[in-house]
């Protein structure tokens, strides 16, 4: 798999800290963004996504990649509903209490590429 550049934007009102699955990590403010990049041997990325009102996690959500499969997740709550939009490799994505939302095909990101993420509270 090729190097991936992960870029997000939080516009939320919630302060989100970013877990990817090979221990990188980052985090972005409310109003803030943020990026990630990933090397050719980070073949299998998930990020959770976590959002945070005063110090407490209330949500989580997530972002994930392969050579063998691509989507996200905006996380369900029925009080704190985070909507994303989003591109991977230039295949677009959205989600406003959706939950997982499989992107196609399904060897997208196999070469690797860029993932972008705007979240906003509904």
């Amino acid at each position: 798999m090729g190097p991936v550049q992960f870029t997000i934007k939080n516009e939320t009102k919630y302060d989100l800290k970013v877990q990817a699955s090979n221990g990188a990590q980052a985090g972005a403010v409310a109003g803030a963004g943020t990026s990630l990049s990933f090397t050719p041997d980070d073949t299998n990325i998930t990020c959770a996504m976590r959002w945070y009102e005063n110090g407490v996690c209330i949500l989580q959500s997530s972002v994930a990649w392969s050579a063998g499969g691509s989507g996200a997740d905006d996380g369900w709550s029925t009080s704190n509903i985070i909507c994303m939009n989003g591109a991977m490799n230039g295949v677009g994505f959205s989600g406003c209490n959706e939950g997982w939302v499989e992107l196609q095909p399904y060897n997208l990101m196999a070469n690797g590429g860029e993932v972008d993420v705007t979240y906003t509270t509904a």
